[in-house]
């Protein structure tokens, strides 16, 4: 398997492109990214209220619960993007770009339905999923622990709304899909 980080994303036409005749665009409609939004929005804003609860804490160190959650917050986002990557077939290419204030995996390897699925899903079940489950759990903990917590789970959590839109997207139209494969910035299928 051939990964590779390429640095800052300048322009979307640095992402390798494919063949893409006779393929159609997949298009994520705002109903998709709605949805994606309603899925997360009860975690989320467990989350958010962790953040801004009131803290008795000197402002030192709440200074050093936001550095030290936002270095988490920076491991987190490689691990996703990795975690994208292991779902691609060794013989491919795969570059992990920085793309504004996140991260993307691309390759143009084409696969199916459920393979794509699982490529969008797998780093969120293994990252976003427990974050979700324990910012909606009522635990007891240093305030400041919970303050970098729900900061972590808040920037994780926003930044599941592309894949998860990409799935609804790919499940509503997948009775139409044969294969999927990503082409420059946008993502393609074959109609059956």
């Amino acid at each position: 398997m051939s990964i590779q980080f390429k640095g800052y994303l300048k322009d979307t036409k640095q992402l390798k492109k494919s063949k893409v005749d006779g393929l159609n665009q997949l298009e994520v409609k705002w109903i998709d990214y709605f949805l994606a939004f309603i899925i997360i929005l009860f975690p989320l804003l467990r989350s958010i209220k962790l953040l801004v609860s009131k803290y008795n804490a000197q402002l030192s160190d709440v200074i050093l619960a936001d550095i030290a959650g936002f270095i988490i917050i920076i491991i987190l986002m490689v691990i996703h993007e990795y975690l994208h990557a292991m779902t691609f077939s060794k013989n491919e290419e795969i570059n992990i770009w920085i793309h504004g204030f996140g991260m993307i995996t691309h390759c143009t390897q084409r696969k199916n339905i459920k393979s794509y699925i699982f490529t969008f899903l797998f780093p969120n079940l293994v990252i976003a999923l427990p974050l979700s489950i324990f910012v909606s759990i009522n635990f007891i903990l240093e305030p400041l622990i919970l303050k970098t917590i729900g900061l972590i789970s808040s920037i994780i959590l926003l930044g599941t709304i592309s894949d998860i839109s990409y799935i609804i997207c790919i499940v509503r139209n997948g009775k139409n899909i044969s294969y999927l494969q990503f082409s420059g910035e946008n993502l393609y299928f074959r109609k059956k």
